[in-house]
């Protein structure tokens, strides 16, 4: 069930329906997500949202609302529905043929920066394994101008995306995109030696199916989840 198109509904009436609508399907943070595709629907901020709450919605955007909050509904990640997702304070990208960056994965662009900084005197060329969305390589190239990264990924769909969020963050000339099979991407000419390398390989077992969310297991690439 979705908001009746016979009605008129505003941002509030909106919120008051959709918040226990999704709850009640087993979604973690409903309000948010619900203020996150209004935002969406009525191209602003959240804020903006907030100080709009008596205005009724086209005819259009409550179609586009209908929409998200049923894709919502049927726990299809919140991420894919905006198309991005922030990580390292960049804005990336983000489809069904790319894991959903983690928060927990910028402490490897931490360490990755960190260890950088370490040889000032070094040419910082950086490998990216199984790079996704490039979230990694874009976000250590954004932070180091010095820096060249290679970035792997063994799925064409993938490095589409990644190749648009290096050009999104204006690092598309120092980061070198191969695709391929781990180190076996690399072609002649490439370096033999990287200063960092870093990876956020699949990790998850496939006995642990159980225990994922459907927004995980129903929609992120298996391929970048399961360890074989």
């Amino acid at each position: 069930m979705t908001p009746p198109t016979n009605e008129v509904w505003t941002p509030l009436k909106v919120l008051r329906w959709a918040v226990p609508y999704l709850a009640e399907r087993g979604v973690e943070s409903p309000r948010l997500d619900v203020e996150c595709l209004l935002a969406r629907v009525l191209q602003c901020d959240r804020l903006r949202v907030y100080l709009q709450y008596d205005r009724p919605l086209s005819k259009e955007e409550l179609a586009r609302l209908r929409e998200l909050l049923t894709r919502r509904a049927a726990r299809e990640p919140l991420a894919y529905l905006l198309g991005e997702r922030e990580f390292f304070a960049l804005s990336f990208e983000v489809g069904p043929s790319v894991l959903i960056p983690r928060p927990e994965s910028e402490a490897l662009v931490e360490k990755a920066v960190a260890h950088l900084d370490r040889f000032p005197e070094r040419e910082p060329w950086v490998l990216d394994l199984g790079t996704g969305s490039g979230c990694l390589a874009v976000a250590i190239a954004h932070a180091r101008p010095l820096a060249k990264v290679w970035a792997v990924d063994l799925s064409p769909d993938a490095l589409e995306v990644a190749r648009r969020n290096a050009q999104r963050h204006g690092v598309q000339d120092r980061v070198y995109f191969r695709q391929g099979s781990w180190w076996e991407a690399l072609e002649a000419g490439d370096p033999a030696r990287f200063l960092v390398v870093v990876s956020n390989p699949p990790y998850i077992g496939e006995g642990e199916k159980g225990e994922l969310s459907p927004e995980i297991l129903r929609f992120e690439p298996h391929s970048a989840l399961f360890a074989t």
